[in-house]
């Protein structure tokens, strides 16, 4: 009887979850290609890519062309000393002007170059943030999809516990109408297969939604159906990473530096503001002019100009030296911050670290007492059918080896997410 029993086990999953195959793989895959905060961040990261130009840092010149045309009629009356007078009406006027002007700042006190390498960092910082978005969401796909595989392994636990709850009854119904048993054993066999069949419903509610939060981080209709694998690989041989390695991987940390980094440019950009500034200004116009009254009736001018401009802030209401010392206090703040950070990122993956161990020791041992409690359970199932034992003794068993697979499973889930969290902390979720 027992031997059919796991027989029937092993049919269950293809029989309860015939819907489509979703791997851990393609459910990670399926987030990168489209979860809506990684397509976010990595829209902001091309962005700080596309501002990081030399033009945007003020190191190139700005030419602009203009141009235009004027025309109108005048009523014209001139009074000359000689006496003479000149009278038009309705006299035409013409003018054309076109011009292409050069500015171009040749000294700032070092302002373009400073803000050049801030734009360098600021798009570091964009790639670092999208690099944490990404090991963000995957951690959440991981520990998501762990808690649907956990949920479906309950979920078999459950039905374990079920067949077997049923095999128990249908023998004590079958001893009972043999009178070889009382008539309570059959009844609480069946109160047992009862409330199987109660946890049994609740687990696939449970499962229904741990595969809604799956389909969410995916970008997928949150009604889709999955069947997920039936056990997750895990890995129980990771090594700690030293401190220093862990702070040049860990993105959060990066983050914090590169704030760091553009904060103190952005402090020495602001005290770049006591200095002149050099300015080379260049033109080319045209002028054309043509007008029926007054002095001239032609006049047309064309050729190259240009200059240099120098400017010093002399006073401006203290503001310059009170937007650098800001500037300089900021700076000093994001230091503050990415010590703190690197502080707990340190204390995060002690804890993480300590986690995984007891993690991996609690898994093996679970592996010890599933076999136990599988053997114990053998001995009862064949007691209890030559009358050695009673429904009692037997229900406690069945319970045993139930918990015993939930725990195995539980142990395995705990495993799995403490392995994704020092990996997470790691950046070694996807390199």
């Amino acid at each position: 009887m027992l031997k059919r029993l796991f027989i029937l086990l092993c049919c269950l999953p293809s029989v309860a979850f015939a819907q489509e195959l979703l791997t851990l793989d393609m459910a990670i895959q399926q987030a990168l290609k489209n979860n809506f905060d990684i397509q976010i961040s990595r829209a902001d990261a091309k962005q700080a890519e596309v501002n990081n130009t030399a033009g945007n840092a003020g190191m190139s010149p700005n030419i602009n062309a203009t141009g235009g045309v004027t025309a109108g009629t005048q009523n014209v009356r001139i009074d000359f000393i000689d006496g003479r007078t000149q009278r038009v009406d309705n006299a035409a006027s013409l003018n054309y002007n076109g011009a292409i002007n050069l500015n171009w700042t040749l000294f700032d006190g070092g302002r373009m170059f400073l803000r050049k390498k801030q734009l360098n960092v600021l798009e570091d910082a964009g790639e670092a943030r999208l690099k944490e978005q990404v090991q963000s969401v995957v951690s959440q796909v991981i520990q998501t999809y762990a808690m649907a595989v956990l949920q479906q392994q309950q979920g078999i636990a459950i039905d374990t516990g079920l067949l077997l709850a049923k095999t128990r009854m249908d023998l004590s119904k079958l001893k009972f109408e043999t009178g070889s048993s009382a008539k309570v054993d059959y009844l609480q066999a069946r109160v047992d297969y009862n409330a199987r069949q109660s946890d049994s419903l609740q687990q696939q509610a449970a499962l229904i939604a741990s595969l809604a939060s799956l389909n969410a981080l995916m970008g997928e209709d949150a009604d889709r159906p999955y069947s997920v694998q039936n056990e997750l690989e895990l890995d129980t041989e990771l090594l700690p990473e030293h401190k220093e390695l862990l702070e040049q991987l860990n993105p959060a940390l990066s983050i914090a530096k590169f704030n760091a980094e553009a904060s103190l440019l952005n402090a020495k950009i602001a005290k770049t503001a006591f200095m002149p500034t050099l300015a080379l200004n260049g033109a080319y116009g045209y002028n054309n002019t043509q007008s029926q009254s007054g002095f001239t009736t032609f006049n047309q001018s064309y050729g190259p100009n240009g200059g240099l401009t120098l400017s010093l802030p002399l006073f401006r209401g203290g503001n310059i030296r009170r937007e650098a010392r800001i500037a300089s206090l900021q700076a000093t703040q994001f230091k503050l911050l990415y010590d703190k950070q690197s502080v707990e990122l340190g204390k995060e993956y002690r804890i993480a670290w300590h986690n995984y161990k007891v993690a991996v020791s609690a898994y093996k041992l679970e592996q010890q007492n599933i076999e136990y409690a599988k053997e114990n359970l053998f001995i009862q199932k064949e007691r209890f059918k030559v009358g050695i034992t009673n429904t009692l003794e037997t229900r406690e068993a069945e319970n045993s080896y139930v918990q015993a697979l939930v725990r195995y499973y539980t142990a395995a889930y705990n495993l799995k997410v403490n392995e994704t969290k020092v990996l997470e902390l790691e950046g070694a979720l996807v390199k």
